[in-house]
């Protein structure tokens, strides 16, 4: 999976009774997870059973163990640059920014550097839903609950990265028990921290349709080294979720998910 940053383990979830708002598909859980000593994470989760000689992952006990300065030569991912410009006084002005390395990093190139999904699940009985991840990211050293999102590949359509994004983090649109998922629109690029960096991407709304039939979770297909918790929330709970996670479990919430969460509990007001 082609990610925004490299990405490491998580955690998830203590109240096992609340699955008709919190539907957790975890591929690496074992049955039965023991939370690391003074840790926040939760114990006995369900998951589906590992596969014959796969050990159990450990989620949520990814840890930072230092950090140190990185020249932008000696980076694969990430590089930084100094901009010289003048400012609307006539004064000149330098700028330091970060910018992703990347085969189609180009001064005239115009495609996105990522998707971002916002799916709305449609399922029989059950609310209009979105998909949100939880994972370990190691710039903040902290779970943080995301949009499923992800860079898009060198002549792949941003329709096509998101469909493979939304497959491969969360198992929805597989065309199976994930449902079948349809890419409704796709926004203008978008800028993620301007005054830090030039990333940008953009959003796409995806509608999932799930048979209610048969009540399984849709399996991921995340790639080694991958660990990611996928809660479907109602949509109109959206807001309510994300700060429960904030304030129960210590969790950091991603900021553009926050603003579209408070946006629509503000129009439900």
């Amino acid at each position: 999976m082609r990610r925004l940053l490299r990405e490491t383990g998580t955690g998830l979830q203590r109240r096992l009774g609340r699955k008709q708002h919190y539907m957790v598909n975890s591929p690496r859980q074992s049955p039965k997870n023991t939370s690391p000593a003074g840790g926040n994470y939760p114990t006995n989760m369900p998951g589906p059973a590992l596969d014959a000689g796969k050990l159990p992952v450990q989620l949520g006990s990814a840890v930072v163990r230092g950090s140190a300065p990185l020249e932008s030569e000696h980076a694969k991912w990430i590089g930084l640059r100094k901009i010289n410009w003048v400012d609307e006084s006539g004064k000149e002005r330098t700028w330091e920014t970060s910018y992703r390395k990347k085969a189609s990093d180009a001064p005239d190139n115009t495609a996105p550097d990522a998707v971002a999904i916002l799916a709305l699940v449609s399922k029989p009985n059950t609310p209009l839903s979105t998909i949100i991840i939880l994972q370990f990211r190691p710039p903040v050293n902290k779970i943080v609950v995301e949009l499923p999102a992800g860079l898009v590949d060198k002549n792949e359509s941003v329709q096509d990265a998101a469909l493979r994004e939304l497959r491969e983090e969360t198992g929805y649109g597989d065309g199976g028990n994930g449902g079948k998922a349809t890419v409704e629109e796709i926004s203008d690029v978008l800028v993620n921290d301007p005054g830090m960096s030039s990333a940008n991407m953009v959003l796409a709304k995806v509608s999932v349709s799930v048979d209610g039939s048969i009540d399984v979770e849709p399996e991921a297909q995340q790639e080694e080294g991958e660990h990611i918790q996928v809660q479907l929330v109602p949509l109109k709970g959206l807001y309510k979720t994300l700060t429960e996670l904030r304030n129960r479990d210590g969790y950091v919430v991603d900021a553009r998910l926050m603003h579209l969460a408070w946006g629509i509990s503000i129009q439900s007001t």
